[in-house]
């Protein structure tokens, strides 16, 4: 690995992740074999997952990396955080499993440069809303400079319309929590007061029904989700359209959502069905807008390539009944 640790490190202080831990976990629709997948529908041959580089922006513990480290030890795996403890954390277990293959970085998002190399797939899950406008700049840079030339790259982030209701609350928690400081007393008062707004507004209102879903939902949600992702004051949802444009300025290109299941349109009205058919392959990224307004959609997994890749949004079913037959024969 040509990656250096040296002279990689940030010059900010500590992060609210050094403070609170944000659990690592492995998020399957971010795996090569399921990007080089979902390109290969779309007549897009991407690099052979056994014989590949990987990078994760925003890598955390290692959790997502270090299963497909282990799994293809032929394969190069490259974690960059701005958290140095969880880095820390994650170089431990990586000595623990003895791995030669993966490196992870206590190293800042604006610092990843040309010398990285180029990789075959890029993977920046749950960082893309959580950083400022300038980060998101640098974060399309990196997507366009340092990725292969067939690449692909997938990208998360908190998407409207549904986070015009998340945000609703997120604003009443901010503003009932804003003078504390420690983690477990913040998240306490953040239901407290949720429970309490929800509690005392109308049930037969669209106002009251939203706020005993988004109760609901905030109940359900770890302490340390509930901090990091609803309580940052900086998080920003995005539309679609708006990735896709700024992806479109780095030159790079929509190839999908990586979440395949939304292509099947079985669960819609006939009328809805038909209409979204009826879009021509010039507009597939706008289909998939129309399918987010639809469906309220709150979290998206927009996958990019290069603008020079040459798609076919003309989905051959021979090749995905031999895909399922594989995949289901094959399961590992």
């Amino acid at each position: 690995m040509n990656i250096q640790t040296e002279h990689r490190h940030p010059s900010t202080g500590p992060t609210p992740y050094d403070e609170v831990y944000y659990p690592g976990h492995v998020y399957g629709l971010t795996h090569p074999n399921h990007l080089a997948t979902i390109a290969a529908v779309y007549g897009m041959q991407a690099a052979p997952v056994e014989r590949c580089r990987v990078l994760e922006l925003g890598c955390g513990v290692g959790g997502n990396l270090l299963p497909m480290a282990f799994q293809y030890p032929n394969s190069e795996f490259v974690g960059v955080d701005l958290s140095g403890v969880t880095i820390e954390r994650g170089q431990r277990n990586i000595a623990t499993l003895g791995l030669s293959n993966i490196k992870l970085l206590h190293c800042d998002i604006m610092n990843v440069d040309e010398s990285f190399g180029q990789f075959d797939y890029i993977i920046a899950h749950g960082v893309y809303s959580w950083v400022p406008p300038a980060v998101r700049e640098k974060m399309m840079m990196i997507f366009k400079q340092n990725m292969a030339p067939r690449g692909v790259c997938y990208v998360s982030y908190n998407a409207h319309p549904f986070s015009h209701l998340r945000d609703l609350v997120r604003d009443m928690m901010r503003y009932h929590t804003r003078r504390l400081t420690d983690m477990k007393e913040k998240v306490g008062q953040a239901r407290a007061i949720l429970k309490f707004l929800s509690d005392g507004s109308k049930a037969n209102s669209v106002h009251g029904a939203v706020m005993r879903d988004q109760y609901n939902r905030v109940l359900k949600s770890p302490d340390e989700l509930l901090f990091h992702d609803d309580l940052d004051d900086g998080a920003e949802a995005l539309l679609l359209h708006e990735v896709a444009e700024d992806a479109s300025r780095h030159g790079l290109q929509y190839l999908s959502d990586a979440d395949f299941s939304r292509r099947y349109l079985a669960g819609y009205s006939e009328e809805v069905r038909a209409t979204l058919q009826r879009f021509p392959e010039s507009e597939f990224m706008a289909r998939d807008q129309y399918q987010d307004f639809i469906d309220g959609n709150g979290f998206r997994r927009t996958l990019l390539c290069h603008d020079s890749i040459s798609l076919s949004r003309q989905i051959d079913l021979d090749f995905v009944t031999k895909f399922h037959l594989l995949s289901t024969t094959n399961p590992g």
